[in-house]
């Protein structure tokens, strides 16, 4: 079977870009006589693939997403022969050979949420994305062989809000991106904390200008926290654009909060994992989420995690964190200082996560995936 893999986003280690690196990483685990043909868009990629005689990689252009995908895209596909074509973005060709088998991960319908619901992105790039996506993807969804989707939350929307039958749509859970979380080395979360001038304890969050990772929200809260407790704490705020930390330095400053607030840009795995271990709090007050994987990474890590009931992060949390609303900033920093002041609290909440984390794998998530490829051609 030759199989087809919109690979583009392994070079965007973010999102929807990580589970297609670990979905490759995984998929080459596997034994099979299955052939992967992967389509990217930046010779890059080559350094994320995986290493393995049954996948190839094509480089093809231009850059511009929707060309990519509606011109170049399905011309490399009439000539590799394809069996499959596995689209992970949401969005799929709207013309494709009729013997082709497509597979179509829709990971959340967020792009189809009002501005009531979800607020404008101040991103002129992700506002053209959603208005891109609402226009291909009910299109690709129709003529999907098979829908896949990360959470039962997930499925429902897709159901409901894009008239899929349920026997159409295959929930796939996915995992978190770090790799291992175990920390037992603690001169290396010092040695990390030490480079970012992180100087006692911390929260921990990753942010971004989208208005559903809330991340002005996140330095609300911790401006309610701070006049809660004399206790010097830290708010550290990790995966933030140049752009993106300049802007809320400005707000950092015009809350009063300078000296105490550490913005950064991406980081490596290893500084992530390091950062999960040492925070004292994991929070992810996110307004809207397809799955999570933030969650689970921070659990993985023994770290006590707050986050929201938004989406499907209560399905993958389940009973294993502090549930708070993301829009109530005095809640949140009264839920932080239970669990920094609480031992007990601190330490059931350590345990149940790390039992939750254990529920979650990529190779569950690849052997589901192959299984689905095989399904989509004896349908």
């Amino acid at each position: 079977m030759r199989i087809g893999i919109d690979a583009r986003l392994l070079v965007y280690r973010r999102g929807m870009g990580n589970f297609v690196y670990n979905l490759l990483i995984e998929l080459a685990k596997l034994s099979g006589n299955e052939q992967y043909i992967l389509y990217v868009d930046d010779k890059r990629a080559a350094e994320y693939a995986p290493r393995d005689s049954r996948f190839s990689i094509k480089v093809i252009g231009p850059k511009l997403y929707p060309l990519w995908e509606q011109v170049s895209l399905p011309l490399a596909i009439k000539r590799d022969r394809l069996d499959v074509l596995h689209c992970p973005a949401n969005t799929a060709p709207l013309v494709l050979p009729e013997h082709l088998n497509l597979v179509l991960s829709i990971h959340d319908t967020m792009f189809l949420l009002p501005k009531n619901v979800l607020p404008k992105s101040p991103s002129i790039y992700q506002r053209i994305g959603r208005i891109y996506y609402r226009l291909v993807a009910p299109h690709a969804a129709k003529h999907a062989k098979i829908i896949m989707t990360v959470s039962n939350h997930s499925m429902r929307d897709i159901a409901d809000k894009l008239n899929i039958a349920n026997n159409k749509i295959q929930v796939v859970y996915e995992s978190g991106n770090v790799r291992s979380c175990c920390m037992p080395d603690s001169d290396v979360v010092v040695d990390v904390m030490q480079h970012f001038a992180i100087k006692g304890q911390f929260i921990f969050a990753l942010g971004a200008l989208d208005p559903r990772k809330n991340t002005t929200g996140v330095l609300n809260s911790f401006a309610h926290l701070k006049d809660l407790t004399k206790q010097p704490i830290y708010l550290v705020i990790a995966g933030l654009s140049d752009k993106e930390i300049n802007k809320f330095h400005t707000l950092v400053l015009e809350m009063g909060l300078d000296g105490w607030v550490i913005l950064l840009d991406f980081i490596t795995d290893e500084e992530l994992i390091a950062l999960y271990n040492g925070a004292d709090v994991f929070l992810y007050p996110s307004l809207y989420e397809g799955f999570g994987m933030p969650v689970l990474e921070a659990m993985a890590c023994g770290t006590p995690v707050i986050t929201t009931s938004a989406g499907s992060i209560p399905e993958v949390a389940g009973d294993a964190a502090l549930f708070v609303d993301p829009m109530d900033p005095e809640e949140i920093a009264h839920s932080i200082l239970n669990i920094i002041s609480n031992i007990d609290i601190r330490n059931k909440l350590i345990e149940k996560g790390l039992e939750q984390a254990k529920k979650f794998s990529w190779e569950t998530t690849a052997r589901q995936m192959l299984e689905i490829y095989r399904m989509s051609v004896s349908r």
